[in-house]
């Protein structure tokens, strides 16, 4: 009983394995959810009028630059977007080694 009290006192901290997990949940889950809303948008009257334009329309009246800078500023998109969320949880990862090896110090030192 005193591990759960510990654990929603927050003196017990969720294991880096969990972490981990939704970690790698989340790095599948934001692409997903991404088509998701790609999906979603289709509903609405603009994104309808597009699904029935051909490719070679496309290509006849979007010049080829344009086409090539929205495919390369959605993939630096979604490489940022990847890289802030594993940025966030090595954060997350570096907090909690940081507050055991303190934690750690100050038992030696009898402080605790």
């Amino acid at each position: 009983m005193q591990t759960i009290a510990d654990f929603f006192a927050f003196r017990t901290f969720v294991s880096l394995d969990v972490l981990r997990v939704v970690y790698a949940l989340g790095a599948i889950g934001m692409p997903l959810l991404a088509w998701a809303v790609w999906l979603w948008l289709g509903r609405f009257a603009l994104w309808r009028s597009m699904r029935g334009v051909s490719v070679t329309a496309v290509r006849r009246f979007v010049p080829r630059r344009w086409r090539v800078m929205s495919i390369l500023l959605f993939l630096l998109c979604f490489f940022c977007m990847e890289l802030a969320w594993r940025m966030m949880f090595e954060f997350i990862i570096a907090y909690l080694q940081m507050r055991d090896a303190l934690q750690l110090l100050t038992q030696r030192a009898g402080l605790h």
